[in-house]
């Protein structure tokens, strides 16, 4: 079991409703998108212990002990705006707990651009079956609150 908690504050939202067919239809495994509260800087924080496999301006994926990877994708598009208004805190190989603030973001900077800004959480790889959701679809989540439950496969 690996719990997992919201990268940042905001309103959770289906992933089938994420602007991004492959976030969407689920390609790249099961989770949630949390659309981020109205506010200038967001802290977006590792969802999980464990090491930063990988480390985007827009996108990071944290490789949990249970040998699970949990990607937080940060906006749709948003690889476009090659970095502006993110401010990395974190290196690739870094061991983070749950909480340490991985990438600072200026979510106005992709609105401005007419960019959608839901920050998706996801288990890599995983059926949604695995996935037990703390919080339904319009329910209001603070950072670090849980978000979902990864059950181990039977």
């Amino acid at each position: 079991m690996l719990d997992v908690h919201s990268p940042l504050s905001g309103t959770t939202l289906a992933l089938k409703d994420v602007d991004d067919p492959v976030l969407a239809q689920g390609i790249v495994g099961a989770g949630i998108a949390v659309a981020p509260v109205e506010e200038r800087w967001h802290n977006v924080m590792a969802p999980v212990d464990g090491k930063l496999l990988k480390v985007h301006p827009h996108a990071f994926i944290v490789f949990g002990p249970s040998g699970v990877g949990i990607l937080v994708h940060l906006g749709i598009d948003t690889i476009n705006l090659k970095g502006e208004g993110f401010e990395v805190l974190k290196s690739e190989g870094d061991t983070v707990k749950a909480g340490d603030v991985v990438v600072r973001w200026d979510s106005a900077v992709a609105k401005e651009r007419g960019l959608a800004t839901s920050v998706s959480v996801i288990a890599c790889d995983l059926p949604p079956e695995l996935i037990v959701h703390h919080s339904s679809p319009g329910n209001e989540i603070s950072s670090t609150d849980r978000l979902y439950t990864v059950r181990s496969p039977e």
